[in-house]
């Protein structure tokens, strides 16, 4: 289990939830079932295997579970 799929379970989202809250930021006039229709899987691929998502969807994704993307600069 990843880093995204433990904040989902902590605080016991379903992807269903996540992609409603993750298409309000991208469109908040559209229903909550259109927004998963249109965001569903996006947010599963990204939640599932966020290395090969992109920066700008899994840092949202974090802030939408209460966390923060942090990138450390090795020495």
């Amino acid at each position: 289990m990843n880093v995204l799929e433990q904040l989902m379970h902590d605080k016991g989202w379903s992807y269903y939830q996540l992609s409603i809250e993750y298409g309000k930021l991208e469109h908040p006039s559209l229903s909550p079932a259109e927004l998963v229709k249109k965001y569903s899987t996006n947010v599963r691929k990204a939640v599932r295997n966020p290395e090969n998502a992109r920066f700008d969807t899994v840092k949202k994704l974090a802030e939408i579970l209460g966390a923060e993307l942090v990138i450390k600069v090795k020495s």
